[in-house]
């Protein structure tokens, strides 16, 4: 049986490997920072980080993420003449919001994008956070910035399969188990009966359509044999915006090889990334200390 801080370990590098080290990188280790030092799930503080890295990084974030930041510029700098701050960056989750509907209604309700599910994946590497409250504090999460509930019901999804693998629990009991979660759209809950057979959701959608992306990844995942396979498939199809769940879920599944990775992997982002998965897990050590003492 492998261990949860292994598991931890892996889905941190293996996320991070998939997707290049994009954004979404440095987004999951805002959240992760979060987690970690309010020891709960704050989506000011939470929100206030995503802000703060995209206007001192200003990467390709999404579209989504770009428009909410717009909508908030001219709060954000309320004094020219100072540096900007982190705290200069916080907003009450009413203001958050009504931002993101306002942004919904700029892009035309298209907002069931994937980006959620690329950087959320830390929750479910978060031991104080229940099994039973996972799939919620996901849709939380998304809904910080996309206001479709698409985009959170497929971060659910994804993290509720990445929290029973950590646990060793088999690949098809998680997936299963995952997709009984109640009231699910028809193109999250369809995807059930289909990633095995089939990699498309049977209908034209954009390529970042979050549905379009969970069967893609699920799919290249159960039919391969080690996350390096799923990844190869993947990246062969050109498939970039599975890649990242992919990562995800097949280092949750089978562990990630890095000695594979050693010239592709900067010292510095790997450390970084190292000290945040051993903070989570020793959570778990923690935790289970606790239990047995």
């Amino acid at each position: 049986m492998v261990s949860i801080h292994a598991r931890c370990n892996d889905v941190f590098i293996g996320h991070a490997i998939a997707s290049y080290f994009d954004t979404s990188t440095q987004l999951a280790q805002e959240l992760s920072e979060s987690l970690l030092t309010l020891e709960s799930f704050n989506g000011s503080d939470i929100m206030s980080r995503y802000l703060y890295l995209y206007h001192t990084k200003r990467c390709d974030f999404g579209e989504t993420l770009k428009i909410v930041y717009q909508n908030l510029k001219d709060k954000i700098m309320i004094n020219e003449s100072l540096p900007i701050s982190r705290e200069n960056c916080r907003f009450d989750q009413l203001i958050i919001d009504e931002t993101v509907k306002i942004t919904d209604g700029k892009l035309g309700g298209h907002t069931a994008g994937c980006g959620p599910v690329h950087r959320s994946f830390p929750l479910a590497l978060c031991s104080w956070i229940d099994d039973d409250d996972l799939f919620e504090l996901s849709m939380k999460e998304a809904a910080l910035t996309h206001y479709s509930s698409l985009a959170g019901q497929v971060s659910g999804i994804v993290n509720l399969i990445c929290r029973s693998l950590i646990k060793n629990r088999p690949w098809r009991d998680a997936v299963q188990s995952a997709f009984t979660t109640p009231s699910l759209h028809k193109d999250v809950s369809s995807i059930y009966g289909r990633y095995n057979r089939w990699s498309d959701l049977g209908k034209q959608t954009h390529p970042a359509y979050a549905p379009a992306v969970l069967i893609e990844a699920l799919h290249y995942i159960a039919n391969s044999t080690n996350a390096i396979d799923a990844i190869e498939k993947a990246t062969t199809k050109k498939n970039s915006y599975c890649l990242p769940i992919i990562g995800i879920l097949a280092s949750a599944r089978w562990g990630f090889p890095l000695d594979m990775y050693n010239d592709k992997i900067k010292d510095g982002q790997l450390k970084i990334i190292r000290d945040t998965a051993n903070k989570l897990s020793n959570q778990w050590c923690l935790q289970q200390h606790n239990i047995y003492a």
